[in-house]
C-alpha cells in the first residue's frame, strides 16, 4: 500500500517537500558536481529510484528480505517449530527497531521543494503500489529523506555505483555473458569493450571499466588494456552479437598489468623516467605512497624510475620544483609547458 493523501504532498502533485541534513544535502551538491547533474530534482530522483530498492531505509522490504533469509536458515536447524519461529520473531523485531530508530536519528538541515518523477510518484502514491514504507514512516518525504541520508553516508565509490546503475548492470551483464560492450566516453570517441571487471583503484576514488578495447568497427585492430572511468562514460550498450572470448592467457596478463599499473594507468607502454630530485624531493618520494612509481636504479643524482608516462606525469608534477624530469624528452617538455601555463595565469 503505498502513502496516504496528504496536504502537504497535494495527492498525486510531483511537488515534494524534502529537509536533508547538513552532512547529506552536501554531499548531494558535491555529487551532482562530479557526476555532471545540474538539476537537484533530478539527481535526487536518479538516486532515489535506483537506491530504494537495496536500502535498509526501505525498512519494509528490508524486513521481508532478512525474514526470508533468516528462514531459511533456521529450517536447516534441530528443534521445534514454535521455538524456530519465535528466534525468527524475535530476530527480526531487533532489526526493526534498530531500523526505525535509526531513520528517526537523522537531524534536520537544510529544507527545500523538488519535484518526483513519473516513476517515483507511481511507486510512493498509487494505490496499486507494492510499496509499504507506510508502515515505518507517517509521509512520504520522511522515507525519501530517510534513503537519501543512508546515500550520503555510504562511501563515494558506493554512491558512484548508485548513481551509475543502468552502466554497471550493462556491464555486470556483458561480463556474466561474455559479450562485447559498446561505450562512448565524454570525448565522444567510441570503443568495443572486452569487459573484465569493475574495479576502483587504490584509495577507492574512483570505479573503473577494466578490460580490452579496440576502436569501434575496427576489429582488425590489436585488443589494448585500457580502463574507463565509469563516471566519464556517456553511454554503455551490451552488443548481444558480438562475442568478448579470448583466451586465459590475455585475461591473466591484463590481471598481472593491473596488479603492477593499477587501473588507472593501464594504458600506455611502460618506461625509463629519469628524474633529479632534490633532498626535498627524495623526501617527498618516501612519503607519499599512493601510486609511487618503482625505482630502478640511480645514476650519480638521478633516480630512475620504470613506469608509464601518465603515471609518472600523476606523480611527480605536485613535486614541482623538486623534480625535474629528465628523460623522456617528450615528458620533459610536456612539464615544462605545463609549468610555464601554470605560471603565466599568475603574472598580471
Amino acid at each position: 500500500m503505498a502513502f496516504d493523501v496528504r496536504d502537504e504532498d497535494k495527492g498525486n502533485n510531483n511537488k515534494q517537500h524534502l529537509n536533508l541534513s547538513t552532512l547529506a544535502y552536501e554531499v548531494v551538491l558535491s555529487d551532482m558536481f562530479t557526476f555532471g547533474e545540474e538539476k537537484l530534482s533530478g539527481f535526487i530522483n536518479t538516486v532515489f529510484e535506483y537506491y530504494y530498492p537495496i536500502a535498509e531505509a526501505s525498512i519494509s522490504r528490508t524486513l521481508n528480505h532478512l525474514n526470508g533469509e533468516l528462514s531459511k536458515y533456521i529450517s536447516d536447524i534441530s528443534g521445534d517449530e514454535k521455538t524456530k519461529k519465535r528466534v525468527l520473531e524475535k530476530l527480526v523485531s531487533q532489526k526493526k527497531d534498530s531500523l526505525v530508530k535509526k531513520a528517526e536519528s537523522y537531524e534536520r538541515g537544510k529544507s527545500f521543494k523538488f519535484w518526483l518523477n513519473k516513476s517515483n510518484l507511481n511507486y510512493l502514491s498509487e494505490p496499486s503500489s507494492e510499496c509499504s514504507e507506510d508502515k515505518y514512516y507517517s509521509r512520504r518525504g520522511k522515507y525519501i529523506k530517510s534513503v537519501l541520508e543512508e546515500y550520503a553516508r555510504l562511501p563515494y565509490v558506493e554512491r558512484e555505483k548508485i548513481y551509475f546503475s543502468p552502466f554497471m548492470t550493462e556491464i555486470q551483464n556483458a561480463i556474466h555473458e561474455e559479450r562485447q560492450l559498446r561505450i562512448m566516453t565524454d570525448k565522444d570517441v567510441i570503443y568495443s569493450v572486452y569487459p573484465y571487471e569493475i574495479l576502483s583503484d587504490p584509495l577507492s576514488t574512483a570505479n573503473y571499466l577494466v578490460g580490452y578495447c579496440t576502436r569501434y568497427d575496427y576489429p582488425e585492430d590489436e585488443k589494448r588494456p585500457c580502463s574507463f572511468k565509469i563516471s566519464a562514460l556517456k553511454s554503455v550498450r551490451l552488443e548481444k552479437s558480438k562475442s568478448a572470448f579470448l583466451k586465459n592467457s590475455m585475461w591473466k596478463q591484463l590481471s598481472h598489468t593491473i596488479s603492477s599499473h593499477g587501473v588507472q594507468f593501464l594504458v600506455g607502454n611502460e618506461a625509463e623516467i629519469h628524474v633529479k630530485l632534490t633532498k626535498a624531493g627524495m623526501y617527498k618520494y618516501r612519503r607519499h605512497t599512493h601510486l609511487r612509481p618503482p625505482l630502478v636504479r640511480t645514476e650519480d643524482d638521478v633516480y630512475v624510475f620504470q613506469c608509464t608516462t601518465a603515471q609518472a606525469e600523476f606523480y611527480f608534477f605536485k613535486f614541482g620544483k623538486d623534480a625535474e624530469i629528465l628523460l623522456p624528452t617528450n615528458l620533459r617538455e610536456r612539464f615544462k609547458s605545463m609549468y610555464e601555463a601554470a605560471a603565466n595565469t599568475y603574472i598580471s
